[in-house]
């Protein structure tokens, strides 16, 4: 009883410490460094990602696509297969990725059922595209200068990364390979201030910062892996809303809040 208790004790004092400041803005830019953004509701999968089109928060909950307004309310949600990453947002369109069947081991491209599916604001779908070549699962997407970039998922032992360019209807182009090693591979990519940010599980969680050739610029010990969207800024100090997890062990769900961060002077900051 005292060890539950403890451990739902400790679990408020994680969520209260990301209570600092409301939400009220009508853009996410505005909104300064240390404000929390909560998704309402509770979901049966732990939250892999976001995006926005500058008037809702898309959030993706692995087998859960959750519209919020932004300010965190619930506008729909839908369920989804499983297992659905970091999503992007672009022209009008919600671009998910979706990893089915192995996953973090090696497969042949025959093996893969990696797919990109595709969702209008209200989250109906629209299309989806294949994407073989991802043979370690899918787990994000991002897109940049008329790419679209997926990363993933990664076997134990390899010590390097990859990321998989292809055009706007998702002919492949690329595959980057960046020489760090991580946990499962690359969980999020975002694009932001002319730097793309790759978030990694490790001990501890960690983010890569790279130049648009995906050269590695940076290591922050910082966790990015469960999503982050550009709020904007310049190169030497990024505005950027990450995700952070949280399980309620007593309703058995998972939530999701989202604080504003600023990178300065090689570290993230929250206030």
């Amino acid at each position: 009883m005292m060890d539950g208790k403890r451990r739902r004790m400790g679990l408020l004092v994680a969520v209260m410490a990301f209570l600092p400041v409301a939400v009220a803005a009508s853009a996410l830019t505005e909104l300064p460094v240390g404000s929390v953004i909560a998704c309402e509701g509770g979901y049966k999968d732990h939250i892999q990602g976001m995006a926005c089109d500058g008037k809702a928060i898309y959030w993706s909950f692995a087998s859960t696509l959750v519209k919020t307004d932004l300010q965190g309310n619930l506008l729909k949600s839908i369920p989804v297969p499983y297992h659905c990453g970091d999503p992007c947002w672009v022209e009008g369109k919600l671009y998910v990725p979706y990893g089915g069947g192995a996953w973090n081991r090696e497969i042949g491209n025959g093996e893969s059922r990696n797919f990109i599916r595709v969702y209008n604001a209200d989250l109906e779908w629209v299309k989806e595209y294949r994407i073989p070549e991802v043979v370690y699962g899918a787990g994000c997407v991002e897109f940049h200068n008329g790419r679209f970039f997926v990363g993933g998922g990664l076997p134990d032992g390899k010590t390097e990364n990859y990321i998989y360019e292809y055009d706007e209807n998702f002919k492949f182009l690329k595959r980057h390979v960046i020489p760090f090693s991580s946990s499962l591979g690359i969980q999020t990519i975002k694009y932001a201030a002319g730097s793309f940010w790759l978030g990694c599980y490790g001990k501890p969680n960690f983010c890569i910062r790279t130049d648009e050739q995906f050269r590695i610029q940076k290591r922050y010990e910082y966790a990015t892996t469960v999503g982050v969207i550009d709020l904007g800024g310049t190169p030497e100090c990024v505005k950027l809303l990450v995700a952070w997890h949280i399980a309620d062990p007593v309703l058995k769900q998972n939530k999701a809040k989202a604080i504003v961060v600023a990178v300065e002077n090689g570290k993230f900051r929250r206030k």
